[in-house]
């Protein structure tokens, strides 16, 4: 008799327990320390690729406005009224270029001074006048950039925020109808064990800034069709 009041007592004691759990982890979940896993999914947004700037009517550009090198069509592009910014038609150093039949677009860096410089990706049409391939710019994505300028957050933030505004920048893909162009800078040797969508970069190029060590990376077709804002990306 004892041996079944000590199983009893042993049983009530365990469903006490378990009435505790429940209770605590009800808790928690009201307070959102923890998540309840009966909640709604986070929704899905879709991809949709937006451009920054004006869009240029390529068939209206006379054969004129086309010259026989992206550096010298980067010399004779848009009109600019302030003095200090001239500097950032100087194709200086080129960091990347990608390119196909009818498009190239590069990414270089023009020096000011000893304390600035730009990083600009300009996109500029190919066309064959007279025999001769030439090239006329068509859009530019321009960053400024000062010696000793303060880094704001960590790099996985960084990546986060260059991820979202990529959706925003793909008048620099010269192939946006059939590719999702991705890109970014960072200083942290990690980017080469980057995955964004479990995937890992095309191509990643060093190169210095201000005598630091930068990384430019750089996916030619992302494989995914949901916004920037939502892609999963690890640093490992």
């Amino acid at each position: 008799m004892k041996a079944v009041k000590k199983v009893v007592v042993v049983i009530l004691a365990a469903f006490g327990v378990i009435f505790l759990m429940l209770i605590g982890m009800a808790l928690l979940s009201e307070l959102g320390i923890i998540e309840n896993s009966s909640d709604e999914p986070q929704i899905r947004i879709e991809y949709k690729p937006q451009n920054i700037g004006e869009q240029i009517d390529e068939e209206t550009i006379p054969d004129s406005q086309y010259y026989s090198s992206p550096a010298d069509a980067m010399k004779n592009s848009y009109p600019e009224t302030d003095p200090e910014q001239i500097y950032r038609k100087n194709i200086d150093e080129e960091i990347a270029r990608f390119e196909n039949e009818d498009y190239v677009s590069i990414y270089f860096r023009s020096v000011k001074d000893k304390n600035t410089e730009c990083f600009t990706f300009a996109k500029f049409k190919k066309k064959i006048i007279e025999g001769e391939e030439k090239y006329t710019f068509l859009t530019s994505i321009p960053t400024e950039s000062e010696r000793e300028a303060p880094i704001l957050g960590t790099w996985e933030s960084i990546i986060e925020t260059q991820l979202a505004l990529n959706d925003y920048k793909q008048n620099v893909n010269i192939d946006p109808e059939h590719t999702r162009f991705v890109f970014g800078d960072c200083q942290t040797e990690k980017i080469y064990n980057m995955k964004v969508e479990g995937q890992s970069p095309t191509g990643i190029i060093p190169y210095e800034s201000f005598g630091e060590q930068w990384y430019f990376w750089y996916y030619e077709n992302l494989e995914s069709d949901i916004a920037g804002t939502q892609l999963e990306f690890t640093l490992e």
